[in-house]
């Protein structure tokens, strides 16, 4: 017999599902990430179809059976659309590459309430913040999700020896090694990245995004960040990031 359970979640993604249904994949404040089937929920008169948008923080109820690992939404209640996001494109496309990364990233029904209010407290700043510096904020957003996967890069000192390396004002980031490493350790995977950038990774993993950016540093973070997660993630690549820019 079936557990009949309700939480709130983000929707990360749907996907059709045969001719009226879709498929769900909705990251839970209770349960972690869920696969969920909305039955009908393509139907031009359904109620739930608005609350399935991308990103949107909605109240849902569903059906478990210990037997499946993808279970029947029942209903489901908008408790934040995040209009504000859904009217920019460069903030929608901000929380989309969010969602890819925690839909790639997260195991099923791992509950992890941090990622999930933090993530909340980023699409809330996100949606009250200039236009001009969401892609910015999403490339800062994502490196401090990274520690959720285990992967947060060692931003204080060199990885390998732990010298200091703040000296000069370029620094080596050692992909392979996860972090920034001094002349002694430098490797063929080092990629050249400004102190400042470092500056901006360290501040933002401590919840402090800037409110001015530097569109010079944009190119190399978003070059370190796709170069760190394809190495470390399997060959993860986020399709969502192509369309980032500032």
């Amino acid at each position: 017999m079936p557990n009949i359970l309700k939480t709130s979640g983000i929707v990360l993604r749907t996907l059709p599902f045969k001719e009226s249904s879709l498929f769900c994949s909705i990251f839970t404040e209770r349960f972690g990430k869920l696969r969920l089937v909305a039955k009908g929920a393509r139907r031009p008169k359904s109620k739930i179809c608005g609350t399935l948008e991308p990103f949107t923080l909605s109240e849902v109820i569903f059906y478990k059976r210990e037997s499946r690992d993808v279970y029947t939404l029942s209903d489901a209640v908008i408790i934040e659309n995040f209009q504000d996001i859904r009217s920019s494109q460069s903030k929608f496309t901000a929380c989309e590459a969010i969602c890819e990364f925690i839909d790639k990233t997260t195991v099923l029904e791992e509950p992890n309430r941090q990622l999930f209010l933090e993530t909340i407290e980023f699409f809330e700043k996100i949606s009250i913040t200039d236009d001009r510096i969401a892609g910015y904020w999403s490339l800062l957003m994502l490196f401090k999700l990274l520690k959720f996967a285990g992967l947060q890069p060692h931003l204080k000192d060199c990885v390998r020896c732990h010298g200091p390396i703040f000296d000069k004002s370029i620094i080596n980031f050692s992909i392979s090694a996860g972090g920034l490493v001094c002349e002694k350790h430098f490797d063929e995977s080092v990629i050249k990245i400004d102190k400042e950038a470092i500056k901006t990774l360290i501040n933002a993993s401590n919840n402090i995004f800037p409110s001015d950016i530097n569109p010079g540093l944009f190119p190399s973070l978003k070059n370190l960040l796709e170069a760190y997660i394809f190495y470390h993630i399997n060959g993860l690549t986020l399709n969502t990031l192509r369309f980032i820019k500032i």
